[in-house]
């Protein structure tokens, strides 16, 4: 992605985009996936098209939680009044925010029971291998702070660094809030999702300790949880 200046400003597509939809309604989470990723990805370059890909190849839910996840990310950022640039290294971040599972052994990913404790340390890697293979991709900067960070916890109980508070990037504690509502509301091989009120119930209980307060009072407030009714089977970790 070009910037093309010290400023970062969004390029002209991003721009182009937001004007022409004026919000991010047609971006929420549907059934359509091919349609909500032509939607997506329309602003980037083929770097993001060959990760959505590899991801589609390793395991569709993936991609279909990816997708959710970037849709509900963006409306809480604009619902937070975030600038035209944020929302563009958001949408961009949460698009490859579950990369580095594609360096976790599929029989692991797709086990049908819960993760053994040396499984889940594996499964914990996944961060870590997102920013090895994005270290030295300068058109990520500052996005790939959400592939990084977006598994710390407000209270430094997260993974993979322990970054407590304001430590943790905005865009990370935003995509953190709404990759956990995605995770807990779906479907896994070993359980059901969560009703809407127990998920609601667990997303405030955990803030101030596993969300930044403001973000959760932003995501409940803004009622962003009422669009999101799709499930998914990916067994996403939390």
């Amino acid at each position: 992605m070009n910037r093309g200046n010290s400023n970062n400003e969004p390029h002209s597509h991003f721009i182009e985009l937001e004007t022409r939809q004026g919000n991010w309604a047609d971006l929420r989470p549907e059934r359509n996936f091919e349609q909500m990723k032509q939607n997506l990805t329309v602003l980037y370059d083929q770097k993001v098209e060959r990760w959505l890909r590899a991801m589609d190849l390793y395991d569709r839910e993936i991609t279909e939680h990816t997708l959710r996840v970037t849709a509900l990310s963006l409306q809480l950022a604009q619902g937070m009044n975030f600038s035209a640039a944020q929302l563009e290294f958001i949408q961009y971040g949460t698009l490859l925010h579950d990369i580095g599972k594609l360096g976790i052994p599929e029989k692991i990913m797709q086990k049908p029971g819960k993760l053994t404790a040396s499984e889940y340390q594996m499964v914990q890697q996944h961060p870590l291998y997102a920013h090895e293979w994005l270290i030295h991709r300068s058109e990520f900067e500052p996005a790939k702070v959400i592939p990084l960070f977006h598994h710390e916890r407000w209270d430094g109980t997260g993974y993979p660094y322990g970054l407590k508070g304001e430590e943790i990037p905005i865009l990370a504690r935003i995509v953190a809030v709404c990759d956990v509502w995605d995770a807990i509301t779906s479907d896994r091989p070993y359980r059901k999702a969560m009703d809407q009120s127990q998920a609601l119930s667990l997303i405030h209980s955990k803030s101030g300790t596993h969300f930044d307060p403001q973000v959760v009072d932003a995501f409940l407030s803004i009622g962003l949880h009422e669009e999101q009714q799709v499930a998914c089977t990916f067994p996403v970790y939390v």
